[in-house]
C-alpha cells in the first residue's frame, strides 16, 4: 500500500497555476476523537514603524564580517559565557531533564545538559560580536542584558521540549492498586475517575532557541518577544547569529518606538487625570462659591426683616418708649450692624479672596 501525502507533490501548484489538471489526494479520516473541522483566525498584522524598517535595512551594513562559532573553546572566554557556563555545569537538572539558569549577571537560559557546551560557546561568540559593532553587554542584580542603540534588550537561551507516553512506574501502579482497593471499600470517599499519572514525559529536544525580548514591556503585552531564532533542520542556531544581530539591531528601534509610544500614552494619561483634577477642583470651588452666595443671601433676606422689625419699633422717631423697647431697639440695632458688615463689599471681598485661596 502506497503512502498517502499530506502534502502537494512537485509541480503541483505550477500545473495549477497554468490551469492543468491536478490530482487531489484525499488526507486520511480523523481519528478517534479527533474533529474534522479546523478553525483558522485570522488577525490583522500591525503595520510596521517606519523608523524600524529603515534599522533593519541599515543593520546588515553595519555587520562587516561574518559571526562564526569556533569548533574550540577560545582562549578567553566573554565574562558572561564563563558564567553562564559555570552555572550550566553546577546545575543539577529537573524532573524533566532541564537545566535552569538564571539570577544576578546570567543570561536565563533553560536546555539540556547535552547542550551545555554549545549554549555557552554560542552566547561567547554572540556577545563578542554585540560588542565588536559598538554595543554593551551589562551584568544586572536580575540577569544579562544588551544595550543595543541605548535601548535595553534582553537574551533567552532555551530547548524545545519532545514528549513521550508515560509508562507507570512501579511506584505508580501500586499507588493505583492501593486506591482502587480502598474504592472498593469506601467507594463514596474515592473517585472513579481518578487520574494515577500523567499522559506524557517531556524532555529536552536537543533544539536550541534564542529569544530576543523587550524588558519594559510585559510579557503579555505585544512587542514583547522582538525576534526568535532556533535550530533547523537545514541549519543550527550557531550558523544564524548574523541574523541575530541583524534582530537586535531591529529590535532596538522596533523597543524605541515602544517606549516612546508608552511615554507619550503615560503623558496623556497624566494630562488627561490633571485636567480631570482641575476640573473637579473647579467644581468644588463653584459649589463653595454658591453656598457662600446662596448664604449671603439669606443673611440679606433676613437683615430686610430685621430693618422692618426696627422700624415697627421706632415708629416715630422722638416719641417716648419704655424702658423695654429702648432695650429691643438697642439689641435690633446691633444685630443690624453686624448684619450689614457681613454684607459690606470689604467683607464680601475679603471673604472671596480667603475661598480662592483655599481652593
Amino acid at each position: 500500500m502506497s503512502a498517502i501525502r499530506y502534502h502537494p507533490p512537485l509541480g503541483y501548484w505550477a500545473k495549477l497555476n497554468f490551469g492543468k489538471p491536478v490530482k487531489k489526494t484525499p488526507l486520511l479520516p480523523p481519528g478517534p476523537g479527533v474533529s474534522d473541522r479546523v478553525l483558522v483566525s485570522v488577525f490583522a498584522r500591525p503595520d510596521v514603524p517606519k523608523e524600524v524598517v529603515e534599522a533593519a535595512a541599515k543593520a546588515h551594513k553595519r555587520i562587516s564580517t561574518p559571526v562564526v562559532v569556533p569548533d574550540e573553546a577560545p582562549t578567553h572566554l566573554h565574562p558572561a559565557a564563563k558564567a553562564l557556563r559555570q552555572a550550566l555545569w553546577s546545575t543539577k537538572p529537573d524532573d524533566e531533564g532541564f537545566l535552569r539558569v538564571d539570577g544576578p549577571g546570567l543570561l536565563v537560559a533553560s536546555l539540556g545538559p547535552a547542550n551545555r557546551d554549545r549554549a555557552w560557546l554560542i552566547v561567547d561568540t554572540l556577545l563578542k560580536a554585540v560588542e565588536a559593532i559598538d554595543q554593551q553587554i551589562k551584568a544586572t542584580d536580575t540577569g544579562l542584558v544588551a544595550i543595543v542603540d541605548g535601548e535595553t534588550l534582553s537574551l533567552r537561551l532555551g530547548e524545545t521540549k519532545d514528549k513521550t507516553a508515560h509508562q507507570p512506574t512501579q511506584a505508580e501502579l501500586r499507588a493505583k492498586a492501593d486506591w482502587e482497593e480502598n474504592r472498593r471499600k469506601w467507594p463514596s470517599l474515592y473517585s472513579r475517575d481518578r487520574q494515577h499519572w500523567c499522559n506524557w514525559d517531556y524532555l529536552p529536544s536537543g533544539r536550541l532557541s534564542l529569544t530576543l525580548t523587550d524588558p519594559l514591556r510585559s510579557q503579555w503585552q505585544d512587542s514583547h518577544v522582538l525576534s526568535r531564532w532556533h535550530d533547523r533542520k537545514s541549519s543550527k542556531l550557531e550558523a544564524r547569529l548574523d541574523d541575530v544581530l541583524v534582530g537586535m539591531l531591529a529590535g532596538a528601534a522596533t523597543a524605541r518606538h515602544n517606549r516612546i509610544a508608552a511615554e507619550a500614552e503615560k503623558r496623556r494619561r497624566e494630562e488627561a487625570h490633571e485636567a480631570y483634577l482641575k476640573k473637579q477642583e473647579r467644581r468644588r470651588y463653584e459649589a463653595q462659591a454658591d453656598a457662600f452666595i446662596e448664604g449671603k443671601a439669606d443673611e440679606l433676606f433676613r437683615l430686610q426683616k430685621i430693618l422692618a422689625f426696627r422700624d415697627y419699633i421706632a415708629r416715630e422717631p422722638g416719641a417716648p418708649r419704655s424702658p423695654e423697647e429702648e432695650a429691643i431697639l438697642r439689641v435690633t440695632n446691633d444685630l443690624i450692624s453686624r448684619l450689614q458688615h457681613g454684607l459690606s463689599a470689604d467683607t464680601l471681598k475679603t471673604a472671596l479672596n480667603s475661598a480662592r485661596q483655599i481652593s
